[in-house]
Protein backbone atom coordinates (compact mmCIF):
# COMPACT_ATOMS: atom_id res chain seq x y z
CA UNK A 1 0.00 0.00 0.00
CA UNK A 2 1.27 3.39 -0.87
CA UNK A 3 2.33 5.50 1.87
CA UNK A 4 0.54 8.72 3.10
CA UNK A 5 2.44 12.08 2.73
CA UNK A 6 2.69 12.33 6.41
CA UNK A 7 3.76 8.53 6.80
CA UNK A 8 6.52 9.51 3.88
CA UNK A 9 7.95 12.18 5.31
CA UNK A 10 8.34 10.34 9.15
CA UNK A 11 10.50 7.86 6.80
CA UNK A 12 13.15 10.19 4.83
CA UNK A 13 16.25 10.53 6.37
CA UNK A 14 18.04 14.12 6.44
CA UNK A 15 20.39 12.99 3.56
CA UNK A 16 17.02 12.42 1.44
CA UNK A 17 15.57 15.63 2.31
CA UNK A 18 18.98 17.47 1.43
CA UNK A 19 19.45 15.22 -1.72
CA UNK A 20 15.55 16.57 -2.31
CA UNK A 21 16.17 20.14 -2.22
CA UNK A 22 19.15 19.67 -4.37
CA UNK A 23 17.70 18.74 -7.48
CA UNK A 24 14.50 21.49 -6.71
CA UNK A 25 18.27 23.73 -6.88
CA UNK A 26 19.82 22.34 -9.61
CA UNK A 27 16.54 21.11 -11.23
CA UNK A 28 17.93 17.63 -12.59
CA UNK A 29 21.02 16.03 -11.02
CA UNK A 30 23.03 12.60 -11.99
CA UNK A 31 24.11 9.89 -9.92
CA UNK A 32 27.54 11.39 -9.41
CA UNK A 33 26.72 14.79 -8.76
CA UNK A 34 24.47 13.57 -6.02
CA UNK A 35 27.30 11.79 -4.82
CA UNK A 36 29.80 14.79 -4.85
CA UNK A 37 27.25 17.09 -3.23
CA UNK A 38 25.71 15.01 -0.36
CA UNK A 39 27.89 11.83 0.08
CA UNK A 40 31.71 12.63 -0.90
CA UNK A 41 32.88 13.88 2.34
CA UNK A 42 30.72 11.65 4.84
CA UNK A 43 33.38 8.72 4.80
CA UNK A 44 36.42 10.46 2.63
CA UNK A 45 38.69 7.46 3.86
CA UNK A 46 36.28 4.82 1.82
CA UNK A 47 34.97 6.19 -1.34
CA UNK A 48 33.38 3.15 -1.78
CA UNK A 49 31.05 3.22 1.23
CA UNK A 50 30.22 6.13 0.31
CA UNK A 51 29.18 5.50 -3.38
CA UNK A 52 26.91 2.89 -1.75
CA UNK A 53 25.14 5.30 0.65
CA UNK A 54 24.48 7.81 -2.70
CA UNK A 55 23.33 4.75 -4.28
CA UNK A 56 20.76 3.61 -1.62
CA UNK A 57 19.55 7.23 -1.05
CA UNK A 58 18.64 7.62 -4.84
CA UNK A 59 16.71 3.91 -4.41
CA UNK A 60 14.50 5.09 -2.04
CA UNK A 61 13.41 8.56 -3.58
CA UNK A 62 13.13 6.54 -6.48
CA UNK A 63 10.90 3.69 -5.00
CA UNK A 64 8.96 6.24 -2.80
CA UNK A 65 8.31 7.84 -6.17
CA UNK A 66 9.56 11.62 -5.34
CA UNK A 67 12.25 11.57 -7.93
CA UNK A 68 12.58 9.78 -11.62
CA UNK A 69 14.96 9.21 -14.19
CA UNK A 70 15.19 10.59 -17.24
CA UNK A 71 17.48 9.39 -19.95
CA UNK A 72 19.68 11.46 -22.48
CA UNK A 73 22.27 10.54 -25.02
CA UNK A 74 21.47 7.23 -24.60
CA UNK A 75 22.06 5.91 -21.80
CA UNK A 76 23.12 8.75 -19.63
CA UNK A 77 20.43 9.42 -16.98
CA UNK A 78 18.99 12.29 -14.57
CA UNK A 79 17.40 12.47 -12.09
CA UNK A 80 13.86 15.00 -11.91
CA UNK A 81 11.67 15.51 -8.96
CA UNK A 82 8.32 14.34 -9.01
CA UNK A 83 5.17 16.32 -7.89
CA UNK A 84 5.22 14.52 -4.64
CA UNK A 85 8.81 15.60 -4.07
CA UNK A 86 8.01 18.94 -4.70
CA UNK A 87 4.96 18.31 -1.33
CA UNK A 88 7.55 16.71 0.16
CA UNK A 89 10.21 20.06 -0.04
CA UNK A 90 7.28 22.14 0.08
CA UNK A 91 6.93 20.84 3.80
CA UNK A 92 10.38 20.73 5.16
CA UNK A 93 11.83 23.86 3.58
CA UNK A 94 8.14 25.62 4.34
CA UNK A 95 8.39 27.09 0.79
CA UNK A 96 5.37 29.77 0.59
CA UNK A 97 2.10 28.96 -1.29
CA UNK A 98 2.56 32.46 -2.55
CA UNK A 99 5.10 35.84 -2.69
CA UNK A 100 4.21 39.26 -3.82
CA UNK A 101 6.60 39.75 -6.58
CA UNK A 102 7.69 43.63 -6.40
CA UNK A 103 9.24 43.68 -9.84
CA UNK A 104 6.26 42.58 -11.70
CA UNK A 105 4.54 44.16 -9.12
CA UNK A 106 2.08 40.82 -8.87
CA UNK A 107 0.67 37.83 -6.61
CA UNK A 108 2.93 34.45 -7.97
CA UNK A 109 3.24 31.12 -6.56
CA UNK A 110 6.32 30.89 -4.37
CA UNK A 111 7.67 27.55 -5.40
CA UNK A 112 8.08 25.48 -9.03
CA UNK A 113 5.54 22.69 -9.57
CA UNK A 114 7.64 19.11 -10.80
CA UNK A 115 6.15 19.90 -14.71
CA UNK A 116 7.91 23.69 -14.60
CA UNK A 117 11.36 22.34 -13.69
CA UNK A 118 11.28 19.55 -16.35
CA UNK A 119 13.57 19.95 -19.69
CA UNK A 120 13.42 18.85 -22.87
CA UNK A 121 15.78 15.92 -23.37
CA UNK A 122 17.79 17.26 -26.26
CA UNK A 123 18.35 20.04 -23.54
CA UNK A 124 19.77 18.18 -20.26
CA UNK A 125 23.06 17.84 -21.45
CA UNK A 126 23.56 21.67 -21.28
CA UNK A 127 22.12 21.51 -18.08
CA UNK A 128 24.31 18.66 -16.58
CA UNK A 129 27.35 20.32 -17.58
CA UNK A 130 26.37 23.80 -16.02
CA UNK A 131 25.25 21.81 -13.02
CA UNK A 132 28.84 20.13 -13.03
CA UNK A 133 30.60 23.52 -12.95
CA UNK A 134 28.42 24.67 -10.43
CA UNK A 135 29.22 21.75 -8.02
CA UNK A 136 33.08 21.33 -8.82
CA UNK A 137 32.88 25.46 -8.22
CA UNK A 138 31.63 24.65 -4.69
CA UNK A 139 34.20 21.68 -3.82
CA UNK A 140 36.74 24.16 -4.34
CA UNK A 141 35.57 25.54 -0.82
CA UNK A 142 36.82 29.00 -0.73
CA UNK A 143 35.09 30.18 2.42
CA UNK A 144 32.96 32.78 0.96
CA UNK A 145 29.69 33.23 1.40
CA UNK A 146 27.82 32.15 -1.92
CA UNK A 147 24.14 31.50 -3.21
CA UNK A 148 23.46 29.79 -6.30
CA UNK A 149 20.83 30.42 -8.84
CA UNK A 150 19.64 28.15 -11.64
CA UNK A 151 17.82 30.46 -14.42
CA UNK A 152 14.50 29.28 -13.43
CA UNK A 153 15.33 30.58 -10.19
CA UNK A 154 16.93 33.98 -10.96
CA UNK A 155 14.94 36.56 -9.77
CA UNK A 156 17.22 39.17 -9.44
CA UNK A 157 17.36 40.29 -12.80
CA UNK A 158 14.51 40.50 -14.81
CA UNK A 159 15.47 41.43 -18.54
CA UNK A 160 18.34 39.27 -18.69
CA UNK A 161 18.72 35.34 -18.28
CA UNK A 162 21.58 33.90 -17.84
CA UNK A 163 22.06 30.04 -18.12
CA UNK A 164 22.69 30.29 -13.73
CA UNK A 165 24.14 32.87 -11.31
CA UNK A 166 26.67 32.84 -8.45
CA UNK A 167 26.23 35.63 -6.38
CA UNK A 168 28.68 36.82 -3.54
CA UNK A 169 30.18 39.79 -1.58
CA UNK A 170 29.80 42.47 -4.24
CA UNK A 171 29.51 40.55 -7.55
CA UNK A 172 27.09 38.41 -9.15
CA UNK A 173 28.52 36.09 -11.66
CA UNK A 174 26.18 35.04 -14.63
CA UNK A 175 27.28 31.79 -15.77
CA UNK A 176 26.46 30.38 -19.71
CA UNK A 177 27.03 27.20 -20.70
CA UNK A 178 28.11 26.74 -24.01
CA UNK A 179 28.07 23.33 -25.64
CA UNK A 180 29.27 24.55 -29.06
CA UNK A 181 25.17 24.32 -31.02
CA UNK A 182 24.96 27.74 -31.57
CA UNK A 183 25.78 29.60 -34.76
CA UNK A 184 27.41 33.00 -35.04
CA UNK A 185 24.19 34.20 -35.85
CA UNK A 186 22.96 32.98 -32.49
CA UNK A 187 25.78 34.15 -30.52
CA UNK A 188 25.29 37.49 -32.00
CA UNK A 189 21.44 37.68 -30.68
CA UNK A 190 22.65 36.62 -27.39
CA UNK A 191 24.77 39.31 -27.17
CA UNK A 192 22.27 41.71 -29.09
CA UNK A 193 20.09 40.99 -25.62
CA UNK A 194 22.77 41.63 -23.46
CA UNK A 195 23.52 44.95 -24.82
CA UNK A 196 19.81 46.06 -24.47
CA UNK A 197 20.10 44.85 -20.95
CA UNK A 198 23.13 46.99 -20.61
CA UNK A 199 21.43 50.00 -21.68
CA UNK A 200 18.46 49.32 -19.54
CA UNK A 201 16.91 50.97 -16.37
CA UNK A 202 17.46 48.02 -14.69
CA UNK A 203 20.99 47.34 -14.96
CA UNK A 204 21.61 51.48 -14.66
CA UNK A 205 19.99 50.89 -10.91
CA UNK A 206 21.57 47.45 -9.81
CA UNK A 207 23.31 47.07 -6.74
CA UNK A 208 26.37 44.19 -8.05
CA UNK A 209 29.14 44.50 -10.45
CA UNK A 210 28.03 41.66 -13.03
CA UNK A 211 30.82 39.26 -14.38
CA UNK A 212 29.87 37.09 -16.94
CA UNK A 213 31.43 33.58 -17.09
CA UNK A 214 31.22 32.20 -20.43
CA UNK A 215 31.71 27.94 -20.23
CA UNK A 216 32.67 26.28 -23.40
CA UNK A 217 32.69 22.18 -23.64
CA UNK A 218 30.92 20.21 -26.01
CA UNK A 219 33.47 20.63 -28.75
CA UNK A 220 36.83 19.09 -29.89
CA UNK A 221 37.84 22.75 -31.17
CA UNK A 222 37.79 24.38 -27.96
CA UNK A 223 40.24 27.31 -29.23
CA UNK A 224 38.58 27.89 -32.41
CA UNK A 225 35.28 27.73 -30.47
CA UNK A 226 37.00 30.30 -27.66
CA UNK A 227 37.85 32.75 -30.71
CA UNK A 228 34.62 32.55 -32.38
CA UNK A 229 32.48 33.78 -29.18
CA UNK A 230 35.30 36.42 -28.48
CA UNK A 231 35.13 37.84 -31.85
CA UNK A 232 31.00 37.95 -31.24
CA UNK A 233 31.74 39.74 -27.91
CA UNK A 234 33.81 42.46 -29.87
CA UNK A 235 31.52 43.00 -32.54
CA UNK A 236 28.69 43.54 -30.75
CA UNK A 237 29.72 44.66 -26.71
CA UNK A 238 33.18 46.13 -27.37
CA UNK A 239 31.77 49.77 -26.39
CA UNK A 240 29.94 48.99 -23.51
CA UNK A 241 32.60 46.38 -21.52
CA UNK A 242 34.24 47.45 -18.83
CA UNK A 243 35.60 46.55 -15.16
CA UNK A 244 30.92 46.68 -13.78
CA UNK A 245 30.85 44.43 -16.66
CA UNK A 246 33.02 42.01 -17.72
CA UNK A 247 33.43 38.71 -19.78
CA UNK A 248 35.40 35.64 -19.42
CA UNK A 249 35.75 32.44 -22.28
CA UNK A 250 36.74 29.54 -21.31
CA UNK A 251 36.62 26.27 -20.70
CA UNK A 252 35.26 24.44 -17.43
CA UNK A 253 39.05 24.25 -15.95
CA UNK A 254 40.61 27.79 -16.63
CA UNK A 255 37.16 29.42 -15.38
CA UNK A 256 37.64 27.37 -12.22
CA UNK A 257 40.84 28.43 -12.04
CA UNK A 258 40.15 32.09 -12.57
CA UNK A 259 37.44 31.74 -9.78
CA UNK A 260 39.93 30.19 -7.15
CA UNK A 261 43.30 32.01 -8.33
CA UNK A 262 42.08 35.55 -8.73
CA UNK A 263 37.93 36.60 -8.70
CA UNK A 264 37.26 35.51 -5.77
CA UNK A 265 40.48 36.42 -3.72
CA UNK A 266 39.92 39.77 -5.62
CA UNK A 267 36.34 39.79 -4.20
CA UNK A 268 37.47 39.42 -0.63
CA UNK A 269 40.78 41.29 -0.65
CA UNK A 270 42.72 42.56 -3.15
CA UNK A 271 43.99 40.98 -6.98
CA UNK A 272 46.86 39.20 -6.74
CA UNK A 273 47.69 39.49 -10.23
CA UNK A 274 47.89 42.98 -9.91
CA UNK A 275 50.17 43.06 -6.85
CA UNK A 276 52.55 40.75 -8.35
CA UNK A 277 53.11 43.04 -11.47
CA UNK A 278 52.61 46.23 -9.39
CA UNK A 279 56.26 44.31 -7.24
CA UNK A 280 57.70 43.80 -10.55
CA UNK A 281 57.14 47.55 -11.93
CA UNK A 282 58.47 48.66 -8.63
CA UNK A 283 61.60 46.31 -7.54
CA UNK A 284 62.79 45.47 -10.98
CA UNK A 285 62.05 48.72 -13.24
CA UNK A 286 62.04 51.30 -10.34
CA UNK A 287 58.25 52.62 -10.83
CA UNK A 288 56.08 54.13 -8.17
CA UNK A 289 52.93 52.02 -8.78
CA UNK A 290 49.26 52.99 -7.33
CA UNK A 291 45.99 51.89 -7.80
CA UNK A 292 44.63 53.44 -10.48
CA UNK A 293 41.07 54.36 -8.87
CA UNK A 294 42.29 57.64 -8.53
CA UNK A 295 42.14 57.95 -11.91
CA UNK A 296 38.80 56.85 -12.86
CA UNK A 297 37.61 60.33 -12.64
CA UNK A 298 39.91 61.22 -15.61
CA UNK A 299 39.27 58.80 -18.20
CA UNK A 300 35.44 59.55 -17.34
CA UNK A 301 35.06 56.50 -15.70
CA UNK A 302 37.30 53.82 -16.93
CA UNK A 303 38.93 52.17 -14.37
CA UNK A 304 42.86 50.74 -15.13
CA UNK A 305 44.51 48.27 -13.01
CA UNK A 306 47.63 50.54 -12.00
CA UNK A 307 48.60 53.66 -12.70
CA UNK A 308 52.20 54.17 -12.90
CA UNK A 309 55.01 56.45 -13.24
CA UNK A 310 59.15 57.43 -12.51
CA UNK A 311 60.34 60.30 -10.74
CA UNK A 312 63.45 62.59 -10.82
CA UNK A 313 65.48 64.12 -7.42
CA UNK A 314 62.50 66.87 -7.73
CA UNK A 315 59.43 64.66 -7.08
CA UNK A 316 58.50 65.62 -11.06
CA UNK A 317 57.90 62.63 -13.30
CA UNK A 318 61.19 61.56 -15.42
CA UNK A 319 61.79 62.24 -18.95
CA UNK A 320 64.02 60.04 -20.22
CA UNK A 321 65.12 59.61 -23.86
CA UNK A 322 62.75 62.51 -24.82
CA UNK A 323 59.57 59.49 -23.18
CA UNK A 324 57.62 61.00 -20.12
CA UNK A 325 57.75 57.43 -18.27
CA UNK A 326 54.43 57.00 -17.08
CA UNK A 327 51.92 54.66 -17.69
CA UNK A 328 48.52 53.38 -16.79
CA UNK A 329 48.81 49.68 -16.64
CA UNK A 330 46.14 46.54 -17.09
CA UNK A 331 46.71 42.64 -17.21
CA UNK A 332 45.69 40.27 -19.99
CA UNK A 333 45.70 37.13 -17.68
CA UNK A 334 42.65 34.87 -18.28
CA UNK A 335 41.77 36.92 -21.00
CA UNK A 336 39.39 39.79 -19.71
CA UNK A 337 37.44 41.28 -22.69
CA UNK A 338 37.49 44.56 -20.89
CA UNK A 339 41.23 45.36 -21.45
CA UNK A 340 40.41 44.53 -25.03
CA UNK A 341 37.74 47.31 -25.28
CA UNK A 342 39.99 49.65 -23.39
CA UNK A 343 42.93 48.87 -25.83
CA UNK A 344 40.14 49.84 -28.29
CA UNK A 345 39.38 52.82 -26.97
CA UNK A 346 42.61 54.42 -25.89
CA UNK A 347 42.81 57.48 -28.08
CA UNK A 348 39.61 58.46 -26.62
CA UNK A 349 40.27 57.51 -22.80
CA UNK A 350 43.64 60.15 -23.78
CA UNK A 351 41.62 62.70 -25.14
CA UNK A 352 39.97 63.01 -21.53
CA UNK A 353 43.89 63.05 -20.03
CA UNK A 354 45.14 65.57 -22.69
CA UNK A 355 42.37 68.18 -22.02
CA UNK A 356 43.31 67.87 -17.85
CA UNK A 357 47.61 68.09 -18.20
CA UNK A 358 48.60 68.28 -21.80
CA UNK A 359 50.13 65.37 -22.96
CA UNK A 360 49.14 61.70 -23.24
CA UNK A 361 49.69 58.75 -21.60
CA UNK A 362 50.76 55.23 -22.67
CA UNK A 363 48.91 52.25 -21.67
CA UNK A 364 50.49 48.81 -20.66
CA UNK A 365 49.05 45.44 -21.25
CA UNK A 366 50.89 42.88 -19.81
CA UNK A 367 49.79 39.06 -20.60
CA UNK A 368 50.55 35.85 -20.42
CA UNK A 369 52.49 35.32 -23.81
CA UNK A 370 53.12 37.04 -26.74
CA UNK A 371 50.99 34.78 -28.91
CA UNK A 372 47.66 34.71 -26.31
CA UNK A 373 47.51 39.03 -26.85
CA UNK A 374 48.23 39.32 -30.22
CA UNK A 375 45.79 36.16 -31.35
CA UNK A 376 42.95 38.76 -29.93
CA UNK A 377 43.95 42.17 -31.58
CA UNK A 378 44.78 40.63 -34.70
CA UNK A 379 40.93 39.26 -34.52
CA UNK A 380 39.42 42.74 -34.24
CA UNK A 381 42.21 44.73 -36.51
CA UNK A 382 44.04 46.21 -33.35
CA UNK A 383 47.28 46.13 -34.15
CA UNK A 384 49.85 48.95 -34.05
CA UNK A 385 47.75 51.89 -32.44
CA UNK A 386 49.24 54.33 -30.69
CA UNK A 387 50.58 54.83 -27.49
CA UNK A 388 49.69 51.42 -26.34
CA UNK A 389 52.61 48.60 -25.13
CA UNK A 390 52.64 45.07 -24.46
CA UNK A 391 54.79 43.12 -22.41
CA UNK A 392 54.74 39.46 -20.29
CA UNK A 393 55.12 38.97 -16.89
CA UNK A 394 58.27 36.87 -17.65
CA UNK A 395 59.97 39.51 -19.86
CA UNK A 396 59.13 42.15 -16.83
CA UNK A 397 61.11 40.07 -14.36
CA UNK A 398 64.14 38.99 -16.91
CA UNK A 399 64.07 41.35 -18.94
CA UNK A 400 65.59 45.55 -18.73
CA UNK A 401 62.14 47.29 -19.04
CA UNK A 402 62.98 48.40 -22.82
CA UNK A 403 63.43 45.12 -23.89
CA UNK A 404 60.73 43.85 -21.43
CA UNK A 405 58.15 46.20 -23.69
CA UNK A 406 57.41 45.18 -27.17
CA UNK A 407 54.81 46.21 -30.03
CA UNK A 408 53.08 44.51 -33.05
CA UNK A 409 53.17 45.42 -36.36
CA UNK A 410 50.52 44.57 -39.18
CA UNK A 411 52.76 42.08 -40.41
CA UNK A 412 53.02 40.13 -37.37
CA UNK A 413 56.45 40.79 -36.12
CA UNK A 414 57.46 41.39 -32.47
CA UNK A 415 59.53 44.23 -31.84
CA UNK A 416 61.56 46.10 -28.56
CA UNK A 417 62.92 48.82 -28.06
CA UNK A 418 66.76 50.08 -27.72
CA UNK A 419 65.98 52.33 -25.11
CA UNK A 420 63.36 54.08 -22.73
CA UNK A 421 62.73 56.09 -25.60
CA UNK A 422 60.18 53.85 -27.09
CA UNK A 423 61.29 55.29 -30.42
CA UNK A 424 63.99 52.93 -32.22
CA UNK A 425 62.46 49.51 -32.49
CA UNK A 426 64.46 46.22 -32.94
CA UNK A 427 62.83 43.08 -34.25
CA UNK A 428 62.67 39.76 -32.16
CA UNK A 429 59.99 37.24 -34.69
CA UNK A 430 57.15 36.81 -36.79
CA UNK A 431 53.89 34.78 -35.33
CA UNK A 432 52.76 34.76 -38.21
CA UNK A 433 55.50 32.40 -39.68
CA UNK A 434 55.68 30.75 -36.56
CA UNK A 435 52.56 28.83 -37.58
CA UNK A 436 50.07 30.65 -34.75
CA UNK A 437 47.20 30.39 -37.22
Amino acid sequence: MKKSLNELMRSLSTSNVDTLMSIYSFRCLNDNQIYQIHFQHVTPINEKLSRELAKACIHDLLSFELIKEVKYKGEEHVYFLTPSGIEVIRHFFELPTNIYDAQKKVVKRGYYRASELEIYPKNINHQAHLNQFVIDFQQLKLDVNCKYFDEKHVSQYTSIRPDGMLSLLDTDFFLEMDMATESKKQLFEKWENYRNFLTSREYAYREKRIIVLFIVEGTSKIKERINLIKYTIYERLLDVLDDEFEIFVGTREDLLCLMKERLIPACKESDPYTAKIKHVLEEKHGFYANDAEQTRSIFQGTKYALYMRKLNQNNKILIEEGKIQEFVVDDYFFEPTSTVAKIAYMDKSNSFFKSQFNREISYLVIGETEEQIYTDLKMIDLIGLKNIYFSTYQRLKEKPFHEAIFQFDLLGNIHHFVNNGFEERVFEENLEHAHLF
